[in-house]
């Protein structure tokens, strides 16, 4: 049996429903509204200029003047308001939850009051989100850059009205109106407006890094040289194993109860001659088992480096393991003995599939195929399905690299058969109640290759940010963000204790100095009393 993990995305739902806006701007957050305060400065004002004065206050507050045309801080010179900052820290917020919401349930974390609970023993999570905010802006501000610096141009009208699309009907479900629900998700000064030039900045962005990426990928030699440096991360073995058990004694040789210190019957322990006596006739089966291990063990296929037994693994991939070895391997924490046969390692040379796919709890996904089927039965159709039925919230229900053995039975049947076509559909619905309708649209590189393929690249466009962000300096005049002066105390705090260290080095060097000249007049002395002496 098969113990693979799947590495690549499977169309599987996920406890939070991702929107196509949620999954664009996760990935690059954007930008601030242009605009600047004006100051308003004289000992003399007239009269209908303080009339128009008044006026304007009373209209918008001045909280709210300040959040849309003030300075919040400055990163590389350039002045973000408070509602664009609360727009990244929303959306940092929102990222961290999503990804890690199995983690914060098991710990107990109420994420609707996560901001003011501790993260670190120094950062609470509304710290670390406004770093992650901050994080977020620098490498906007980066790609807007060197977007405008290579030329590159993109029409964000699509995009966008999609975006907003997304958000009315997300604000409709909520039945909220579309400022009311801004507001609610990204800050108490959003507003459509306020955020038109932070989005279309983010989309920009987004597709600009996009490009960039598509032209960084590693190529297949360096892919090859990688695999043949970490071998062992990407090989898989096939192996036949048997565990034998040191039958231990559950009761005292007379027969006695074991007792605790109140008076409580008790497990027996056995005594350490017990213990070597029972491993003493469990290594002789276990020696008896290795001659037939390979015929009689149980079969292990296709593991991974991570998926073996520790006390094996070291066995299991060395390079010099040929077919029809065996071994027997004590594991004194367990009592027992591991008995193992080596069949075969191998890279897994089996193609993925790309496939689109809507998935869905609501909707029957037979009658979601046969929906596409009296209509013109094509890709478009069925991508203009996928933005209408599924809740996975994948862009176009586009997922590419599925390994054919990382969904249910049937499914992983049908994309691995090898009569598939481009076009082929099919509607399936497993038994948690979730409901899929799958469109073919071909094979794709072995998983081994589109892991490494996406971990250089990962590599090559984290540089790539690194440098472009660097020297990009954040500046918080008003103090607004607290993450900034743990930082700045902790480096004060480490200067300190490296001068006091420093002072003490050379104060001791100082001792070591001042004792060397004492000392010689000494000895002198001595042998001079010496030889008087004699």
């Amino acid at each position: 049996m098969s113990n693979k993990k799947n590495q690549k995305e499977t169309p599987k739902q996920e406890n939070k429903v991702m929107t196509k806006y949620d999954r664009k701007m996760q990935a690059y957050q954007e930008q601030e509204k242009k605009a600047r305060a004006q100051k308003r400065r004289g000992t003399v004002i007239g009269i209908a200029v303080v009339v128009l004065v008044a006026a304007f206050v009373f209209s918008f507050p001045i909280r709210t003047y300040m959040a849309v045309n003030g300075t919040y801080i400055t990163i590389g010179g350039e002045k973000i308001n408070k509602v664009e900052f609360d727009y990244h820290y929303a959306m940092a917020r929102s990222s961290f939850i999503s990804q890690n919401s199995y983690y914060l349930s098991m710990m107990g974390m109420d994420t609707s009051t996560i901001d003011d609970q501790m993260y670190s023993t120094e950062l609470t999570f509304r710290d670390y989100f406004e770093q992650l905010a901050v994080g977020n802006i620098q490498s906007t501000k980066a790609m807007k850059t060197a977007a405008q610096e290579s030329g590159f141009t993109y029409d964000t009208e699509t995009e966008y009205e999609e975006t907003m699309e997304d958000l009315r009907e997300r604000a409709s479900e909520n039945g909220m109106t579309l400022n009311r629900y801004l507001k609610n998700v990204f800050g108490s000064y959003a507003t459509e407006s306020r955020l038109e030039d932070v989005i279309r900045e983010g989309i920009l962005t987004t597709a600009y890094y996009e490009q960039v990426a598509e032209a960084s990928g590693p190529s297949d030699a360096e892919i090859d040289s990688y695999y043949e440096e970490n071998k062992q991360s990407y090989d898989l073995v096939d192996y036949h194993m048997t565990i034998v058990e040191a039958q231990l004694p559950t009761a005292a040789p007379d027969g006695s109860v074991t007792l605790d210190d109140e008076g409580n019957e008790v497990a027996y322990e056995p005594t350490e001659e017990e213990i070597a006596a029972a491993m003493a006739d469990a290594r002789e089966a276990a020696d008896a088992a290795e001659d037939t291990i390979l015929a009689d063990g149980d079969l292990y296929e296709g593991q991974s480096s991570s998926s073996v037994n520790s006390l094996l693994r070291e066995w299991l991939f060395d390079e010099s393991r040929a077919e029809g070895d065996t071994t027997v391997v004590e594991d004194t924490t367990g009592n027992r003995y591991l008995v193992a046969g080596f069949d075969r390692r191998y890279r897994d040379e089996t193609p993925t599939v790309d496939m689109r796919a809507i998935v869905t709890q609501t909707v029957d996904a037979q009658s979601i195929l046969t929906e596409w089927q009296s209509g013109d039965a094509t890709e478009e159709s069925f991508i203009a399905l996928c933005s209408q039925y599924d809740e996975n919230g994948v862009e176009d229900g586009l997922y590419e690299g599925v390994e054919v053995d990382s969904m249910n039975e049937d499914m992983n049947a049908w994309m691995a058969d090898a009569s598939r076509q481009k076009g082929d559909t099919a509607a399936f619905t497993d038994d948690n109640g979730y409901h899929y309708v799958l469109y073919y649209l071909g094979t794709n590189d072995p998983a081994w290759k589109l892991d490494i393929y996406d971990l250089l690249l990962s590599e090559t466009m984290s540089e790539y940010l690194d440098t472009i962000i660097e020297g990009i300096a954040v500046e918080d005049p008003k103090g607004n963000l607290n993450y900034l002066k743990v930082e700045a105390e902790a480096a004060a705090s480490s200067e300190a204790a490296a001068a006091q260290e420093e002072s003490a080095e050379e104060s001791a060097e100082g001792s070591e100095t001042q004792e060397e000249p004492v000392q010689e007049p000494a000895e002198e002395s001595a042998g001079d009393s010496q030889e008087n002496a004699e």
